[in-house]
């Protein structure tokens, strides 16, 4: 697990810096659209020069640009192939790897409609990796945990159900946030236990005349069921 540390919640997130324009140049194809698009919306000049027409104004100050209206410009669409790269492919929410066809998104973890500053949609702080399962769920939900600041061990899985549940050292005073992050983001629900539970009986009980799967095939698809074997005992003879 070394080389996943710290990349995947519900194990714990660590952020990852804004891209430089050696590799993916953030600022000026995110950022600044978004802050000139902002800017128009509101009736303000551009800050740059861009190629095709003018926004047509919609309100007369930055403040009052809607989540709607955002929408129509939606320029963080563009940061997907290197939010994927910075943060491995692994959903913030479900901990688990998501292949580039199995539709990964950029969930606003301030959601656009909830945000005081209409820049945070353009924000690389803002983003957070996302399964479209996840996302779906949390919308604008504005008060379930970020991964970037919860610790390890306050989630776990229930290995009767394979559901979500408040992990053994989530203190009590985090207790009530995690059940109601497990509760918001239907991380209790059938479809992602039956997902881990396949992936888990998969390792356990290879097909007659097939070899075990290697615990690091499951802890680069799925690292916190992974760990939460290894943390409960349920690994098989011979892995450690």
């Amino acid at each position: 697990m070394a080389a996943l540390e710290g990349l995947v919640a519900v194990i714990p997130v660590s952020p990852r810096p804004e891209p430089e324009a050696s590799t993916y140049d953030f600022r000026h194809d995110v950022y600044e659209r978004g802050e000139d698009a902002i800017r128009q919306l509101a009736g303000l000049r551009p800050l740059r020069i861009w190629k095709g027409k003018n926004i047509t104004a919609q309100v007369t100050r930055v403040e009052d640009v809607s989540a709607a209206m955002l929408r129509r410009y939606p320029y963080w669409r563009r940061a997907m192939p290197a939010l994927h790269r910075a943060y491995g492919g692994y959903c913030a929410y479900l901990a688990r790897y998501i292949e580039p066809v199995e539709t990964p998104t950029t969930d606003h973890f301030v959601a656009l409609r909830n945000a005081t500053d209409p820049l945070l949609a353009y924000m690389w702080s803002n983003y957070r990796l996302a399964h479209a399962f996840v996302n779906s769920v949390k919308s604008a939900i504005p008060d379930v945990l970020d991964p970037f600041e919860i610790e390890r061990g306050w989630f776990a899985i229930d290995f009767g159900t394979f559901k979500t549940v408040v992990g053994p050292d989530a203190r009590l005073e985090h207790r009530e946030a995690v059940s109601h992050t497990i509760r918001a983001l239907n991380l209790d629900g059938r479809a992602l236990a039956v997902t881990r539970r396949r992936a888990a009986e998969r390792y356990w009980s290879a097909p007659p005349g097939h070899a075990a799967l290697p615990i690091w095939a499951l802890e680069t698809d799925e690292p916190f069921l992974a760990s939460e074997l290894r943390r409960q005992g349920r690994l098989n003879p011979g892995d450690t």
